[in-house]
């Protein structure tokens, strides 16, 4: 997805993930994050931190690249790990974008679906691997992370600042705003997804960005839902069953549902849903089931939205609006040459 300057968004490509991207996430959705490895004689030798990062690269060091290339040059096996696979799906939507935009990138915000082992070291590596860096966690100032459930809120037109460029008018205009509770559908061919975004504010793309809770579900995708006919009644009472799971153990009510995913149209799952949605007693939040943008790029269209705002915006530098003001007060006011004589 790109967003142009003249607000004009470009859907450039879908890319289907590959079988061991697919089992990776899998993997990730289930797993909790793995600790980091120590060393027992560390204790006892003093090792130089340079040295160690060399001996032991982790996923963020250059060095890790380093020895991937040189293993490559000796012709040694190489096991792809997380970082390659995730790389190899990014590599993908790189070469679809420059096609479509004619130039080649540089930057880039990607979305993340909130895993807690899929942690940002992983994927600015995946995206070093390519050339690319990244406009998340790059600064103090601005978003840490960029979860899907905040792009898919973002996307469809929800905590957007009117003067973005302004970072103290920004927090300013959602400080007595009312805090909504975001609950996040996405449904694709192979698994249900779903979260509760725990924003602290009505802003969308804050610094810390978290969730509240999430749920995957990979035996209730569309193709399963299409393929077993003898036993979709069972299949659509778990779905009913799983989709309101996030809300009724949340302890705020959900006041927002946004839908994101392929297979988020399709006529059976939204009849579940709305179904499922209006057995809770939401009240007005089933009313607020957002279908406004193309679900299958929502969580692209925020993060394109957020790398637009995040660029026209420096972060090493601010300054207020009624800077300019001042000077050109004081210029008018400022004697000539000739005034002076």
């Amino acid at each position: 997805m790109v967003h142009y300057y003249n607000g004009t968004v470009v859907e450039v490509a879908k890319v289907q993930g590959s079988p061991e991207y697919l089992k990776l996430m899998a993997r990730l959705a289930t797993s909790k994050p793995s600790p980091q490895p120590t060393l027992n004689f560390m204790r006892e030798i003093p090792i130089p931190s340079r040295l160690l990062e060399y001996l032991f690269p982790s996923r963020s060091s250059p060095w890790r690249d380093w020895w991937r290339w040189l293993n490559m040059k000796m012709g040694r096996p190489i096991k792809a790990d997380d970082v390659e696979i995730i790389s190899d799906l990014l590599q993908e939507l790189k070469i679809a974008t420059e096609k479509t935009i004619f130039q080649p990138l540089d930057r880039v915000a990607v979305t993340e679906p909130g895993f807690q082992s899929l942690d940002a070291e992983t994927t600015n590596a995946a995206l070093r691997i390519l050339g690319l860096r990244t406009w998340v966690r790059d600064s103090v100032y601005y978003a840490s992370r960029l979860v899907e459930g905040d792009a898919v809120y973002a996307a469809n037109g929800y905590g957007l600042c009117t003067n973005y460029e302004d970072r103290f008018q920004c927090s300013d205009e959602f400080e007595d705003s009312p805090v909504p509770t975001v609950f996040v559908v996405s449904y694709y061919r192979n698994l249900l997804y779903t979260s509760i975004m725990d924003l602290s504010s009505g802003e969308a793309f804050p610094h810390d960005s978290s969730l509240e809770a999430q749920l995957v579900d990979y035996e209730l995708g569309l193709d399963s839902l299409l393929e077993n006919d003898q036993g979709q009644t069972v299949l659509l009472d778990r779905l009913r069953s799983q989709l309101q799971i996030l809300p009724r153990e949340s302890k705020y009510t959900v006041t927002h549902i946004f839908l994101a995913g392929e297979s988020i149209t399709h006529p059976r799952f939204l009849a579940t849903l709305k179904d499922s949605m209006s057995e809770l007693s939401l009240g007005s939040a089933t009313a607020k089931i957002q279908l406004a943008i193309d679900p299958t790029f929502a969580a692209a269209r925020g993060a394109a939205l957020y790398a637009r705002r995040r660029q026209e915006v420096p972060s090493e530098c601010y300054e207020r609006g009624e800077c300019e003001e001042m000077r050109m007060h004081e210029r008018l006011r400022t004697s000539t040459r000739e005034e002076l004589r």
